[in-house]
């Protein structure tokens, strides 16, 4: 191989902006490879591990960056997948469109248009599903615009591509023979805003096969008209039937509203009698969220997480917002789910439990520590590890991710009931384990000690429920 040649495709690897990648690793698996096509050596494919979700672009260059290499070796170019991706199979929801522009032997069609609101925000986002068709059949492995440009005609704006989805690499589509991508912009439309006119440019193309890279200068351009009510035509409430809305209700306290459909997520509004306080018993949430179609699980979130800090919610979600569970339908390119059967599993109930008349007896503390293990009403076991220091006592306890102290324990002496001093309690949580440390301040010499574990935050699988939402 070309000394020049290895060193600038280490370098194009280097360069790749995707944090701390080990790229000369990746160089060594392609070098190997190289030397086993050589060789006439062949690898079966082992049992897949679970993909990893990935820029395309990323990927559109490693394949890139493997072609040349392969290519520069004499070898003939085996695309391997260095970071697996899920399948995608995109949505087409919306204003259908179909007009296409065809140039050097390339077809791009704009098939539909969409707007909906974006993932765990309330702003709307505007997108454009796309098709390209190899009419020369050069024999495309991979292909991406180089720029696509959406430009307001009305107003003569060009509207800002979304970062997050700053993307244009095309995915091939098996079922239609050709290659999809969609776009997503910005966009403060509203259902009232009657007719629109767009032009949709892309300048330049940059293609892959088998032996060659190579690109297309030019531009394809597509103007297009919309009415601003069917673009939301696919946003649609999905009503929760009332038995399991009851269903529900019994076992949380709380209610789910009308799913709210987009061709981008499905929303379910969470209604509480009373806002939600950490030291308060009750329902808290569900940790594991999964909308069930036909043929997809899809993730869930639910957001704002009420037990979170405002900065440790999810990007983009307001901490004082209503609570609602998320599914992002633009990670999974669902069809349009009104023609699916759907239910919600939610799993994991998170819940605060107080019981202030379980009082488990304990010796008087000393300078020994004194293990208690205290059995719950709910079942939960509580281990305490009771210390006198000085004139204060000391009460430790685990905290797990299936149980946490939440409001503080409590202590009485002789009957008289003493709180922990909050300002010196100290709490420590790695990973799975850790524990907590509650101190009560000039706790007297007396003959009858107890302990109560106040409110605690345990897992509670009694309260795993399916929800049909969809036959």
């Amino acid at each position: 191989m070309s000394r020049i040649t290895e060193a600038q495709i280490k370098q194009q690897f280097r360069d790749l902006p995707d944090g701390n990648p080990n790229y000369d690793e990746m160089w060594k698996r392609i070098c190997a490879e190289t030397e086993r096509r050589r060789a006439g050596w062949t690898e079966h494919a082992a049992v897949s591990e679970p993909k990893r979700a990935v820029s395309r672009a990323r990927r559109w260059a490693m394949a890139a960056a493997a072609a040349a290499v392969l290519a520069a070796a004499g070898g003939t170019a085996v695309y391997f997948d260095v970071f697996p991706n899920k399948e995608i199979v995109y949505t087409e929801m919306g204003q259908k469109i179909g007009i296409s522009s065809e140039s050097q032997g390339v077809e791009v069609t704009l098939n539909s248009v969409a707007v909906g609101p974006r993932a765990l925000e309330q702003k709307n986002q505007m997108a454009l599903r796309i098709h390209l068709t190899d009419s020369a059949k050069r024999g495309l492995t991979e292909v991406q615009t180089e720029q696509t440009i959406l430009t307001d005609l009305d107003s003569g704006r060009e509207l800002n591509r979304l970062q997050e989805y700053n993307d244009n690499v095309f995915v091939y589509d098996e079922d239609k023979g050709g290659w999809t991508l969609t776009q997503y912009f910005e966009s403060d439309l509203s259902p009232e805003d009657g007719t629109k006119h767009y032009r949709l440019t892309f300048n330049g193309l940059k293609y892959a096969t088998e032996q060659t890279l190579d690109s297309l200068q030019g531009e394809w351009v597509i103007d297009f008209e919309v009415e601003a009510r069917n673009l939301f035509a696919a946003t649609y409430d999905m009503p929760i039937q009332d038995q399991n809305q009851s269903a529900f209700e019994k076992r949380t306290g709380v209610k789910l509203e009308a799913a709210k459909v987009s061709p981008f997520e499905v929303r379910i509004p969470v209604v509480r009698d009373r806002k939600y306080a950490p030291d308060q018993a009750g329902f808290v949430y569900y940790e594991d969220i999964v909308l069930q179609t036909d043929d997809k699980k899809i993730p869930g979130t639910w957001a704002p997480n009420p037990e979170r800090e405002e900065e440790f919610q999810p990007e983009g979600v307001d901490p004082n917002g209503p609570e609602s569970l998320y599914f992002n339908l633009t990670d999974y390119g669902l069809d349009d789910i009104n023609e699916k059967s759907l239910t919600l599993r939610l799993r994991g109930a998170i819940v605060v439990n107080d019981y202030p008349e379980a009082w488990t007896p304990v010796a008087a503390p000393t300078e020994t520590p004194q293990k208690v293990q205290a059995k719950m009403p709910d079942g939960s076991v509580i281990d305490y590890k009771v210390t006198r220091k000085g004139k204060d006592v000391q009460m430790q306890t685990p905290n797990r991710k299936e149980l946490q102290v939440v409001g503080g324990t409590k202590l009485k002496v002789d009957g008289k009931l003493y709180e922990s001093d909050p300002a010196q309690t100290l709490s420590k949580f790695t990973q799975d384990n850790g524990f907590r440390i509650d101190v009560f301040k000039n706790v007297p010499e007396g003959k009858e000690f107890s302990v109560n574990a106040g409110t605690y935050r345990v897992q509670d699988s009694s309260r795993d429920i399916s929800i049909p939402i969809q036959n």
